[in-house]
């Protein structure tokens, strides 16, 4: 039962691996920036784990790791359109639902009636007055359409200064990453939370603890309670769960803190030979 458990959950990891799409108008316009290829640090597409070599690219306005994208656009690629002569506004209006007023709720100040004292020791009280099932002060305005605006650009798209200025923004979020990694560091991108990273610490202990949590979590519940107790509470809740639709990642993950290990103690023995000798 666990290993078609197992099984089920690595095809729902396939449907899961969707990021914001890039529009290929700015990879077309703006051209991409790749660094060279290179094997240190840990990255999680959607609580996917992407095995290394890693190469990292500006791919138009948004970035990618092994042609995988893994943000959205940096600098909204209405902002490049912008800057363009010859651009046309585009104004899209969706008509908004129709507006329902609340169910009929009968006002509380309804049935006192200031004369009602009075009736109280009138000989012929008059009849009381019934109270309304509707509020008269209350009135509801018809939604408004929502109007979306975006640029459409006839002609060849020219670069300025101002497109440079944006795209050298990406440019850097595309060498910080670059670097974390390159650092031996860890990097968990999402569509719905900021990325998660930390340093070449944070990633071996990341690797040593998860996988196991990851074999051993029967639910959702158990996972998070186990990933707090390993003391990794960076992952956030909705991490958690990507992470926890992912677990047939374990065994790689295992044999990547496995080859770590044996990396980082070979380097340590180097270090230990070339001391000089007291």
């Amino acid at each position: 039962m666990r290993g078609l458990a197992l099984v089920a959950a690595a095809l729902a990891s396939a449907v899961a691996l969707a990021m914001p799409e890039i529009p290929k108008a700015s990879v077309r316009a703006l051209g991409c920036t790749k660094g060279g290829s290179f094997s240190s640090g840990v990255v999680f597409v959607e609580g996917k784990y992407i095995e290394p070599p890693y190469v990292v690219e500006r791919w138009g306005n948004g970035i990618r790791i092994n042609s995988t994208p893994v943000t959205g656009q940096i600098v909204n690629w209405n902002e490049f359109l912008k800057t363009q002569k010859g651009v046309k506004v585009v104004k899209t209006e969706t008509p908004a639902a129709a507006a329902t007023a609340p169910a009929p709720v009968a006002d509380v100040y309804d049935d006192f009636d200031d004369s009602s004292l009075d009736d109280l020791f009138d000989d012929d009280p008059k009849p009381k007055k019934r109270a309304s099932p509707y509020s008269s002060h209350r009135s509801y305005a018809p939604a408004k359409p929502k109007v979306s605006v975006s640029y459409s650009l006839d002609g060849e798209f020219v670069t300025n200064a101002a497109t440079k200025v944006m795209t050298a923004r990406i440019n850097a979020v595309r060498t910080e990453i670059d670097s974390i990694l390159r650092n031996g560091g860890f990097i968990c991108f999402g569509d719905s939370y900021s990325r998660v990273s930390g340093d070449s610490r944070s990633a071996l202990m990341l690797l040593e603890k998860l996988p196991e949590i990851q074999r051993r979590s029967e639910n959702l519940t158990a996972f998070r309670s186990a990933v707090r107790a390993a003391g990794l509470v960076y992952l956030n809740e909705v991490l958690c769960e990507e992470l926890f639709r992912n677990r047939v990642d374990y065994p790689r993950l295992q044999e990547r803190f496995s080859r770590l290990k044996r990396e980082k103690e070979w380097k340590n023995m180097i270090d230990d030979f070339s001391k000089p000798l007291l």
